[in-house]
């Protein structure tokens, strides 16, 4: 449902932002992104739901600790982009599971690029590649071919548009530190409601 939906974001989101964007990070970062979204797939077609849910709380709650707590820093040096080896190769593998190696992409691109317009382009660009490899992925192992799963999709489509649109109002009323609030917000809560149901179902399996 949400390889789905997130196509007709990005498709909005990534289409506007794709002639600012540095493609040459990402021809660098997504060979190894491929890899992870090998794994990923396989994971999550043959690994039992409970552990991976809980994996999926934990990422989100701290990445939404790191949100809330990062401080700005100048960026002197850009790493090398050796990095991207890790960072594409397990954000590849969490966005086959969960569709949230975004975080881990956005961390390795602002350490690697100094102008933010051009980041955010690079990344809403990212996002656009990365739903359309996702979207291979679903359609190989047989998981989007469910009716139930299309009908859901379509439902959420108007909701969506609308979230997108007032987004995108919102959005250009706010300062970045006011965003980066709400966004690290909104990931420790839904984190920690997801630990909060999903743990104790791993215990009683264990």
């Amino acid at each position: 449902m949400m390889v789905l939906m997130d196509i007709c974001a990005s498709l909005y989101l990534g289409r506007k932002s794709s002639n600012e964007a540095d493609k040459k990070e990402l021809l660098w970062l997504f060979p190894f992104t491929l890899v992870g979204m090998v794994i990923g797939i396989t994971l999550l077609i043959n690994a039992p739901s409970e552990p991976l849910l809980v994996i999926l709380g934990i990422f989100a709650g701290a990445n939404g600790l790191r949100v809330l707590t990062k401080k700005k820093v100048d960026l002197r040096t850009p790493i090398s982009k050796w990095w991207a080896m890790p960072f594409g190769f397990f954000g590849g593998i969490f966005t086959a599971l969960f569709a949230t190696g975004g975080a881990i992409y956005a961390s390795y691109l602002e350490m690697r690029m100094r102008d933010p317009r051009m980041l955010r382009a690079t990344m809403a660009f990212a996002i656009l590649i990365l739903t359309g490899m996702r979207f291979v992925f679903m359609l190989v192992s047989e998981l989007l071919l469910h009716a139930d799963v299309m009908l859901l999709a379509v439902c959420m489509l108007l909701p969506m548009i609308t979230g997108l649109w007032a987004g995108s109002k919102v959005h250009s009323k706010l300062s970045s530190s006011s965003i980066l609030k709400i966004y690290g917000g909104i990931l420790l809560f839904s984190g920690a409601m997801l630990l909060l149901r999903e743990l104790p179902k791993l215990v009683r399996i264990l």
